[in-house]
C-alpha cells in the first residue's frame, strides 16, 4: 500500500490563484512544466499550500540546471543521488549477501529540518562547482536560478 506523501515521478508545479480564482503557474519553471500539460484531459492534482522553504526549491531547479548543462546525468533525481552521497545524507541497509552498503537518504520536509538542509545545500552547491562542474562562476548559476525560481530569500 502507497502513503498519500510518496515518491512520484510527477514533477511538483508550484500555482497561485489569481482574482478570477484561475490557478496560474508561480515562477517560470513551473510555467514551463505547466505548458506540458495536456488539454481537455481530466489530470489528478493534490493541493498542498508550499511550506516556507523556498530554499529547496531552488536546490531542485538548481538540479535541472546543472542537469541542462552537462552530460553527465540523465536526470535531475540522478544528480540529487549522488550529491546526497557525495554530502553523506545516507542510510546504511544490508544486501542478501549481508553486505552493508549506503544508499542515498531524504531532503524531504519530514527527513531534513531546514538548519540541516541549509547545510546540505551549501555542501551541495561545493561539489557542484568544485567537481562537478569545475570553474564554473557559481554565483551566476546561483543567480539563475534564483530568478528561475523566483526565489526571495538570501540563500
Amino acid at each position: 500500500m502507497s502513503k498519500a506523501n510518496s515518491k512520484s515521478n510527477n514533477p511538483w508545479i508550484y500555482v497561485i490563484k489569481n482574482e478570477d480564482g484561475l490557478l496560474q503557474p508561480y515562477a517560470n519553471y513551473d510555467r514551463e512544466m505547466f505548458d506540458q500539460m495536456p488539454f481537455d484531459k481530466v489530470l489528478r492534482v493534490n493541493v498542498a499550500q508550499q511550506r516556507s522553504q523556498p530554499r529547496h526549491r531552488l536546490y531542485r531547479v538548481l538540479l535541472r540546471q546543472v542537469v541542462k548543462n552537462t552530460d553527465m546525468f540523465v536526470s535531475e533525481d540522478s544528480l540529487h543521488k549522488t550529491l546526497l552521497l557525495g554530502c553523506g545524507v545516507t542510510e546504511p541497509i544490508m544486501t542478501t549477501a549481508g553486505e552493508i552498503i549506503m544508499i542515498p537518504s531524504s531532503t524531504a520536509f519530514d527527513a531534513m529540518k531546514e538548519e540541516v538542509f541549509k547545510a546540505y545545500f551549501d555542501e551541495a552547491v561545493n561539489i557542484i562547482s568544485t567537481h562537478i562542474i569545475p570553474g564554473v562562476d557559481i554565483n551566476e548559476l546561483l543567480d539563475e536560478a534564483r530568478a528561475e525560481a523566483n526565489f526571495k530569500e538570501a540563500a
